[in-house]
């Protein structure tokens, strides 16, 4: 026997978990960002608490959310003597951007830096054991998920 659980990955919604996968669920088969918005509008809606509405407030939001992106898609790239190029990414180190020494970082200046060196892998390995567990169902990724500790 199976049992099925809904909840959020991380808890940062007010909203019902369960509700709101079922009201994604009467959207369709195939659901767009669009219908989920367009779903929550309706304040009777438990998707509706998963949103700001407040524009002032919500538009604020946004522009920190593009602000990660710009910080997150930024790259360097250094020519070197033998035309080789080296990316260079901005890396998010804590969550919690309160935090003293949080925040985004070249990871060139990280890699030249042994505690920074640290909190690097060791986000590197956050991520891919996400990506593993996000990706386990994919049998034709079974050797590769495998590698990942």
């Amino acid at each position: 026997m199976t049992e099925t659980i809904i909840k959020w990955k991380v808890s940062v919604f007010k909203a019902n978990a369960e509700k709101c996968y079922q009201e994604i669920q009467q959207i369709g088969k195939e659901v767009t960002p669009q219908q989920v918005v367009a779903a929550a509008e309706d304040p009777n809606c438990e998707l509706h608490k998963c949103f700001e509405w407040d524009d002032s407030s919500a538009a604020e939001k946004y522009r920190l959310y593009q602000a990660r992106n710009v910080m997150n898609n930024l790259i360097v790239v250094r020519h070197e003597v033998e035309n080789k190029k080296e990316p260079i990414q901005f890396r998010v180190m804590m969550k919690n951007e309160t935090t003293p020494g949080s925040g985004y970082k070249p990871t060139v200046i990280m890699v030249k830096d042994e505690d920074e060196y640290a909190k690097l892998l060791e986000q590197a390995r956050r991520e891919l054991r996400a990506f593993k567990q996000k990706y386990s169902c994919l049998s034709e990724l079974a050797e590769i998920l495998a590698l990942i500790d």
